[in-house]
């Protein structure tokens, strides 16, 4: 039996809800809710695994997913609420590109679970020579931190360890260095200049 509220949707003489597209806006703007909720949600969750850095770090990108969706629920429910050509254009471009970077976490996700097992038994690849390039982030505020470490054969992601580019660029920059990181994610666990 469904929900009156949903029922009321469909109601042609509600004057607030007109036309079908305006009725399918507001199922997205539920949607947009629900999601906007999980995240929170899953986001305080992951405070829990603190100490389990590979489970804490696959609950945040499983946040960072329904975070996606909140956007892509927000631009469909643009592109069906709005009679703007213009508008419903940008909808649909923002929501595939948003729709892109979700698929891109879903991947993620994947290969850190994937990586579960090698953290655990400490099954690590490791990499040693000079890097090609360095990655930093752009944070709003604070100090840039060492994104992504390239090399010939390998780019090896090292936000999780939070080495500050001022730091790097003193004591690794040029020199080689010693990596350990994860098969699957590419996720740097350790990185130091080798002897």
């Amino acid at each position: 039996m469904k929900p009156k509220f949903i029922d009321r949707l469909f109601i042609s003489n509600n004057d607030n809800v007109k036309t079908l597209g305006e009725r399918i806006g507001t199922y997205f703007m539920i949607v947009c809710a629900i999601f906007f909720i999980l995240t929170v949600i899953i986001y305080a969750i992951s405070f829990f695994f603190k100490n389990d850095w590979i489970v804490h770090e696959m609950i945040q990108l499983i946040s960072g997913v329904c975070f996606t969706f909140v956007f892509c629920s927000a631009f469909i429910t643009l592109i069906f609420m709005t009679h703007n050509w213009i508008w419903k254009l940008t909808g649909v471009l923002v929501t595939l590109a948003v729709f892109y970077t979700a698929t891109t976490l879903m991947v993620d996700v994947r290969m850190i679970y994937k990586d579960k097992i090698a953290y655990e038994n400490k099954q690590f690849e490791k990499i040693v020579g000079i890097p090609n390039d360095v990655e930093y982030d752009h944070p709003e505020s604070g100090q840039k931190m060492v994104y992504k470490i390239m090399f010939e054969d390998v780019t090896v992601e090292a936000l999780n360890l939070w080495i500050r580019q001022d730091y790097f660029e003193k004591n690794m920059k040029g020199k080689r260095l010693e990596v350990l990181y994860l098969p699957n994610s590419h996720y740097a666990i350790d990185i130091h200049v080798a002897d």
